[in-house]
């Protein structure tokens, strides 16, 4: 990690030359992060963070001060939060098209820290489902129920995990086979301007909230409507009956696996039998690293490693994969990543055993038995397949 001294730079070049390194290394974030005694920057990469320079303090609040003024903040204040939107342009990376980088600046005691988003169109956009890691079998599935009226649509997982990647797909998907929908979002931010789609961003300073937007979004006669996440009871109450009155309804939820979101809505007060009605399928995802291309190499298999991962013996696994390192992947042996996913479609099955009272964990065997693979098994079978090493998929999924 090296020291920069920015007095060989001019202030906008620096801030420059930093980001056009984190688009070119293929970063997803870019972090500005203040210590006791020195400030670093780190690019997160394939879900990673990798230092890249350090700076004084002194110089990691005149970077700050920059990319506020970038995004439109206020320089002036210190003491809050603030989130912002910047359009980079720059000849090197992205051409004439600007790109969308999203800002949040954060105080801590050593000053304040910010972290770039860098929301690239290609990231989020795919020409289908399977394209994102999904069987061909499950992406029909859940394109079958995207054609449903009504009903909602749950991507799960944490932040980072590849939901709002999974949704803008299939909205996209919705837009294109049928153009003459309504479709409004809600969004914090909007990430991706999709063309054709009516989209909107909450502004909870001024009481614009998800609840809030979401019933006057009611009023504006949808189709299908994406709310960018259910964290509250109310709009968790006014988003089932959304799904439950003609509106096809997408949302993401912070929550482990795909039962789990049947969990979180219990919590938020909402009846059993309103959840049975209103879900129609819960996918549960992760990203998982891909092995380099350039240094793929075939490995015998550590005993202690197949025991945690629950494969056993009885399936005879002869070989599996990694990458040795090379300087393609930068000595990671890994390049780029692809999702996991656990899907639960809501049948009549599973809307008796909700309505009924049955635990959770009933609700997830019988999942399971009918043929549900959970994100430990999703990822597994990418290491066996040769997409992923064995310790990633440990790594990235519950058990």
């Amino acid at each position: 990690m090296a020291k920069v001294n920015k007095k060989d730079f001019s202030l906008t070049e620096w801030v420059d030359n930093i980001i056009i390194q984190g688009v070119n290394r293929g970063a997803s974030d870019i972090h500005f992060d203040p210590f006791s005694d020195k400030a670093v920057v780190r690019f997160r990469i394939d879900g990673l963070l990798h230092g890249v320079e350090t700076t004084s303090l002194d110089s990691l609040e005149t970077i700050i001060a920059r990319l506020k003024v970038m995004a439109q903040l206020n320089t002036t204040e210190k003491r809050k939060p603030q989130d912002g939107h910047i359009l980079f342009q720059s000849d090197i990376v992205g051409g004439a098209q600007p790109m969308d980088l999203r800002l949040s600046i954060f105080p801590t005691v050593s000053g304040e820290a910010a972290v770039i988003r860098i929301l690239s169109r290609k990231d989020f956009l795919f020409e289908s489902l399977e394209k994102l890691g999904m069987s061909p079998e499950t992406a029909d599935n859940i394109r079958s129920m995207a054609q449903k009226p009504s009903g909602m649509i749950l991507a799960t997982g944490p932040g980072g995990s590849g939901k709002s990647s999974t949704l803008y797909t299939i909205l996209n998907h919705l837009k294109e086979e049928k153009p003459q929908k309504n479709i409004i979002t809600l969004e914090d931010p909007v990430e991706i301007y999709l063309e054709g789609v009516r989209q909107s961003q909450i502004h909870p300073e001024i009481g614009f909230t998800f609840a809030e937007g979401l019933k006057s979004i009611l009023r504006q006669d949808p189709n299908v409507i994406m709310v960018g996440e259910i964290r509250d009871d109310e709009t968790a109450e006014i988003s089932v009956r959304a799904a439950l009155m003609g509106s096809l309804f997408f949302s993401t939820m912070h929550t482990i696996n795909s039962v789990g979101a049947i969990v979180r809505f219990t919590e938020l007060g909402l009846s059993r039998s309103l959840i049975a009605s209103s879900l129609l399928v819960v996918i549960a995802q992760r990203l998982v690293r891909t092995i380099c291309p350039h240094c793929k190499e075939e490995i015998i298999p550590d005993k202690k490693l197949l025991a945690m991962s629950g494969i056993g013996e009885e399936l005879k696994i002869s070989k599996l994969y990694h990458g040795k390192g090379c300087d393609a992947c930068s000595n990671s042996g890994y390049i780029g990543r692809t999702g996991v996913f656990e899907v639960m479609f809501i049948n009549k099955e599973i809307q008796e055993l909700i309505m009924s009272g049955a635990s959770f964990n009933e609700i997830e065997n019988y999942a399971k038995k009918n043929g549900m693979k959970t994100l430990r098994q999703a990822a597994i079978q990418k290491a066996i397949d040769g997409i992923t090493t064995l310790e990633e998929a440990i790594r990235v999924t519950p058990l």
